[in-house]
């Protein structure tokens, strides 16, 4: 994780400078070989822990160039109001490769331990192999005569965050809900572990949640043009919030399924259209350095949510545990209406404050 937030911000300066193709496939091909690597160890029984520490070091910032570049790719192949479907596509994804992965990787380790190494190994190649497929170009180069250049680059996209009231209190806000979900898993672990046969049905509404993400998806579209950006953040706060407090009082396993699935399902389309439109209203020459800045912050916040959880468990108790968390997203949910950029939100290819049209966005590169 340190190694990763080490590399966020120079992996942003890199997606705003270089070829945006090379960037996801060196990393995934530099992941493979380290991955066959540990394989080879394995199976010659002289796997260490140094030798998993390079293998996680290298992984991790291998991972986080990998992220910069694919993120900032999305722009280059959809038109600009296509681009909140694209994000929500991109992210359930995730909660597909959650609900298929866990299970396949329990079974290939049931049959041998180096399997599901193996097929890590294989699927970054695989990843490698399907990005060198795309024909779009994603950006020519246009690398600095220097390398010292990229370094100073970084404080720049620092600076024009820290410039951009939209980017602040989006970035604020989106750090204080990571810190919220990342700690409602180990929440409601904690709080139902104890139950007889807790593993399954613990198992059971996690996939409920990941679920609820994947149809909130498929809903994004539908949603998208039904309620305008900051309508869909709204609600998506406020139902966060009733779903906590509720958390806080049942004891159903799978009422609380029910309700994460609910959160899940409007947290991947507003997430979707908060990403869609900062890289809409963010200059091209820009756009690494600012996805890098909101993946550093979410990548920071992520760890404090489980120690939280577990403190407030231990302090509290389960119903004010949840409470607590229902009101810092009260909090966060109030700020953004009290944001008038957020307020003023338009979606990716709409019209923009001041009669500017879509056409003033930036447009994907064309097909090679």
């Amino acid at each position: 994780m340190f190694a990763a937030a080490l590399t966020r911000l120079p992996a942003g300066v890199l997606a705003d400078r270089y070829p945006l193709k090379p960037l996801m496939v060196v990393p995934d091909l530099v992941r493979a070989a380290t991955t066959l690597w540990i394989v080879i160890v394995i199976l010659t029984d002289s796997l260490t822990l140094p030798q998993l520490l390079v293998a996680s070091v290298v992984g991790a910032v291998c991972g986080a160039i990998f992220d910069s570049a694919q993120t900032v790719a999305i722009r280059h192949v959809v038109p600009p109001e296509q681009l909140p479907q694209a994000l929500a596509q991109d992210s359930a994804r995730g909660h597909v490769a959650g609900l298929a992965g866990q299970p396949s990787g329990g079974y290939l380790y049931g049959v041998g331990a180096v399997l599901p190494v193996l097929a890590d190994a294989v699927s970054y190649v695989a990843c490698a192999g399907l990005t060198m497929l795309v024909r779009n170009k994603m950006r020519p180069s246009r690398a600095p005569g220097r390398l010292r250049t990229l370094w100073r680059d970084i404080p720049v996209g620092l600076r024009y965050v820290a410039s951009s009231p939209f980017l602040r209190v989006t970035l604020a806000c989106a750090t204080g809900f990571q810190v919220v979900f990342a700690g409602l898993t180990i929440a409601i672990i904690a709080s139902q572990g104890a139950r007889e046969g807790a593993a399954f049905h613990l198992g059971t509404a996690l996939s409920m949640a990941a679920l609820g993400g994947i149809l909130g998806a498929w809903a994004a579209p539908s949603l998208s043009r039904r309620l305008s950006p900051a309508t869909l953040l709204y609600s998506f706060g406020w139902a966060c919030c009733a779903a906590l407090a509720t958390l806080g009082q049942v004891q159903n396993i799978y009422v609380i399924g029910v309700l994460l699935a609910v959160m899940f399902f409007l947290a991947t389309p507003a997430n979707a259209t908060l990403f869609a439109v900062q890289i809409d209203t963010t200059p091209p020459e820009l756009q690494g350095r600012v996805v890098s800045a909101a993946l550093l912050a979410a990548g920071i916040a992520a760890p404090i949510g489980p120690p939280l959880a577990g403190l407030l468990l231990d302090s509290t108790g389960q119903a004010p545990t949840f409470l607590l968390f229902a009101a810092l997203v009260a909090v966060l949910t109030i700020v953004m209406h009290l944001s008038p950029t957020i307020r003023t939100m338009r979606m990716p290819g709409g019209p923009k404050p001041g009669g500017r049209q879509a056409a003033e966005s930036p447009q994907p590169d064309p097909p090679s």
